[in-house]
């Protein structure tokens, strides 16, 4: 189904109040994500000298959405989202306050990190689809195009401040500024959160329950295998590219020999061709290619990522996740978008509650990671898992030929 979209600049949207603060939202609670993540990561490995420990602290981290996930949509529809939203900035800040006192103390320890990362996990399987479908309310199916795009060059950007702000600061301030900084952005959030007017919707039937509007949800997709095929392609891509980022600070430390900072612009690396892809995507991109651009992005990372594996040497490997970073561009273009379009308007968060599964089996591909990388060593892990993602992918290209 084709979005309409008007050719008018999208200047009026950048002065909505309430798009803003929900980019906001967006833009801080990402770059937090990524800064904890570093520092979690060379923490962990460090404490433990163990890629599985590393791993399973991430596998928390990603756990709820793929339990939680299909509920979040329903839970939009029938709750307050802006107050679903506050709700889970202050229970993020007040655990990484937590955390900041159990590092001044010297007490932290990664099963800390774990406890903390399930509640991020839980709070971001009810942000994501509350947060996208409170978007594309305001920006309208007009600008839905620029509004998503708006969204997606705001989060590749995080790609890049996030690691590199984390392994900076991991390096200055230790575990401790880590938590510091994380207090403080969810802090900001809550602000941002509190001052926000929600734009208008149509409130559902409470009578149905939400039991109901999930397995609803589930049918539609099932029903649509266009949709079907979309959800598939993030499926792998959840578990046999994304996970790769795991093992990047146990490639660092273990093969490169490198400190936290190194360790954070390898990521930031990947940000820099993931916001560079999305802008020529923008700018360039026509409605034909947008299945191709989805396919393919998944490819040209899962492809990258076996041979970061292989990588020995720092500038290598450097160039390896700025072209994995193009590839997420292409694949995070429509990952929202696509779905947000080709459901009906009473089903979008519905919909968006199902993604967060297919997003959420993430924890899957964590661990299946974490296992190869303890048995086999990291280097390896992520060639097999590169290999069977690229697999995983060609069964799709024949099996759902409305994803292509």
């Amino acid at each position: 189904m084709p979005v309409s979209d008007s050719t008018s600049v999208p200047a009026p949207l950048l002065r909505d109040g309430a798009f803003l603060r929900l980019l906001g939202v967006g833009f801080t609670g990402s770059t937090l994500r990524w800064h904890e993540q570093i520092a979690i990561g060379v923490f962990t490995f460090a404490v433990t000298n163990s890629a599985l420990a590393v791993a399973l602290v991430m596998f928390a981290r990603s756990l709820p959405s793929l339990f939680l996930g299909v509920f979040a949509g329903p839970i939009a529809d029938r709750f307050d989202r802006r107050w679903l939203l506050l709700g889970g900035q202050f229970i993020l800040a007040a655990s990484c306050a937590g955390l900041t006192l159990l590092a001044w103390t010297g007490e932290i320890q990664p099963w800390h990190m774990a406890v903390n990362g399930f509640i991020n996990g839980v709070v971001f399987c009810t942000e994501f689809p509350v947060r996208r479908t409170m978007m594309g309310e305001i920006a309208g199916m007009d600008r839905i195009g620029r509004g998503m795009g708006i969204d997606l060059t705001s989060n590749n950007s995080t790609r890049i401040v996030g690691p590199a702000l984390g392994g900076l600061v991991y390096e200055l301030g230790g575990i401790t500024g880590t938590y510091v900084v994380c207090t403080a952005g969810y802090t900001i959030c809550m602000l941002l959160m509190a001052g926000l007017v929600p734009p208008p919707r149509v409130m559902l039937d409470r009578a149905v329950s939400i039991g109901t509007r999930v397995i609803e949800g589930l049918r539609y997709v099932r029903s649509n295998r266009a949709l079907m095929g979309t959800m598939a392609i993030t499926v792998v891509m959840n578990i046999w590219g994304f996970p790769y980022a795991q093992m990047v600070p146990v490639i660092g430390r273990g093969e490169l020999d490198l400190s936290a900072f190194p360790i954070g612009l390898l990521l930031s690396s990947e940000g820099v061709g993931a916001l560079t892809g999305s802008l020529l995507i923008a700018a360039y991109a026509r409605q034909p290619h947008f299945s191709k651009l989805y396919l393919y992005g998944a490819l040209m990372l899962i492809a990258c990522v076996g041979l970061f594996g292989l990588s020995r040497i720092y500038e290598l490997s450097l160039v390896l996740t700025l072209v994995g970073g193009f590839g997420i561009a292409g694949f995070s273009t429509m990952q929202s978008t696509l779905p947000y379009v080709l459901s009906a308007p009473e089903m979008r968060a519905r919909v968006m509650g199902v993604l967060s599964v297919a997003v959420g089996t993430g924890p899957l591909g964590v661990l299946h990671v974490g296992l190869l990388a303890e048995w086999l060593g990291a280097p390896a892990a992520l060639m097999i898992m590169s290999l069977e993602g690229i697999a995983m992918l060609a069964v799709i290209f024949f099996v759902w030929r409305e994803a292509r």
